[in-house]
């Protein structure tokens, strides 16, 4: 199990966005959260030794003109011995940091900017995942510029410019973390959780700046005051912490029921929460599967056959699956087969064919952006000039009075007319 955690924590060096969904599924909250203080904890200690060291070394300290003071002598001593007795403390304080700042307001801020659903619902729904996972990224960020600290290769000078220059790596491969992070745990596209991260930690530093000027800090790592704020809000802890656990639990109960060489259902759901995470070769996998078991499965068929779309040199396979979605079920989601059908024959160059499946569809959903931007560009394909620039016209307009909680998602579509009108 242990080896496990530890293998889940490497990953991130490999492929961060499997390794987010590795950690939502498998990671333990009390690894992650002592990776993250031992990581911490080094670096206070650290930058202590650093601090001790400067101050004995500074002229200015003790040491004028004249011979010091016992009184100033004393003030160093005391000064030394304080920084000593902080790395425990500000250990602590880091991992409060992390779950009291830095994860509520990245969730708040991708709740309002992505239209994930009321604040309080991806709070509870989010929080514990999110935390879990944004702890091993901290872990796996740190803890190797860590092992160079306690190694000698990075030296221990103040001033040195290494220092500073590892500081700086640790938070980029944080934030290179980070994102992925969120963007599994939330299903918010990447640039939206990069601004998030951006926003939370920004936000972080400002509160955690506010309350170190007050000595608040201090109290809240008292255990006394930590077990009363655990006796008041015990209850809501537990619904924060239940989200990762019943992730966890779905996500186990499907594994499970995979093990039916029968059950394509559950195969086709375990590719659906993939796609969900944008764990796109976990998601292709699944709904091969699926697809195995009952190749006239609908639902399993169309959404490979879209997945397979979006690569080139797959387009001819995703046609044809997209092809036998549609004969099984011509009302398909919503009759989205035909614009997925219409754009595989696009890829294809088949712009006869695109036509002919987006025609019909546009007319009847013309408030889909990315439906009107594919017929749009197959009448280009087709030298209709006039009627492409009016479906592209129509497409923003679309984007632009869909409901709120859409919006940002069809952004992408109205971004992609506006690029075909040169606008």
């Amino acid at each position: 199990m242990l080896a496990g955690q530890f293998r889940m924590l490497g990953l991130f060096y490999v492929n961060p966005r499997r390794a987010a969904s590795e950690t939502l599924d498998q990671g333990r909250f009390w690894f992650a959260a002592a990776i993250a203080f031992a990581a911490s904890l080094i670096i206070t200690t650290y930058y202590g030794r650093l601090e001790i060291q400067e101050i004995y070394s500074s002229r200015a300290s003790i040491v004028g003109e004249q011979a010091p003071s016992e009184e100033q002598v004393q003030a160093v001593m005391e000064r030394a011995e304080a920084i000593r007795s902080r790395p425990f403390s500000s250990g602590v304080m880091g991992l409060l940091g992390m779950g009291g700042l830095f994860v509520p307001f990245s969730l708040i801020f991708l709740a309002l900017a992505a239209h994930l659903g009321s604040v309080t619902t991806v709070l509870f729904r989010d929080y514990m995942p999110a935390l879990s996972g944004l702890l091993f990224a901290w872990g796996a960020a740190h803890l190797p510029i860590s092992v160079l600290w306690i190694a000698g290769i990075v030296p221990m000078q103040p001033g040195a410019p290494m220092v500073s220059i590892s500081q700086w790596i640790g938070l980029g491969l944080f934030a290179a973390f980070a994102i992925p992070v969120l963007s599994t745990v939330t299903s918010a596209a990447l640039p939206q959780c990069a601004m998030g991260a951006v926003v939370a930690g920004t936000s972080a530093i400002v509160v955690s700046k506010l309350l170190g000027s007050s000595n608040l800090h201090y109290m809240l790592v008292s255990p006394w005051i930590l077990f009363l704020l655990y006796q008041r809000f015990a209850g809501d802890m537990g619904m924060l912490g239940g989200g990762l656990a019943a992730r966890q639990n779905f996500k186990r109960q499907l594994e499970l029921a995979t093990i039916n060489p029968l059950d394509a259902d559950a195969h086709y759901q375990l590719g659906l929460l993939y796609l969900q995470r944008h764990a796109l070769t976990e998601a292709e996998a699944s709904l091969r599967r699926a697809v195995e078991i009952d190749p006239n499965e609908p639902d399993a068929l169309f959404h490979l056959g879209r997945l397979l779309r979006q690569r080139p040199e797959t387009a001819v396979e995703a046609r044809q699956l997209l092809e036998r979605a549609a004969h099984l079920n011509p009302k398909l989601s919503n009759y989205e087969v035909w614009r997925e059908l219409g754009g595989a024959a696009l890829a294809s160059n088949d712009v006869e064919e695109a036509l002919a499946h987006l025609e019909p569809y546009t007319k009847a959903r013309e408030f889909d952006p990315e439906g009107m931007v594919l017929y749009g560009q197959a009448l280009r394909a087709a030298s209709r000039e006039n009627e492409a620039r009016l479906a592209f016209e129509k497409a923003i307009e679309a984007a632009r009075t869909a409901p709120d909680f859409r919006r940002h998602e069809l952004k992408r579509w109205e971004a992609a007319a506006r690029k075909e009108l040169g606008v």
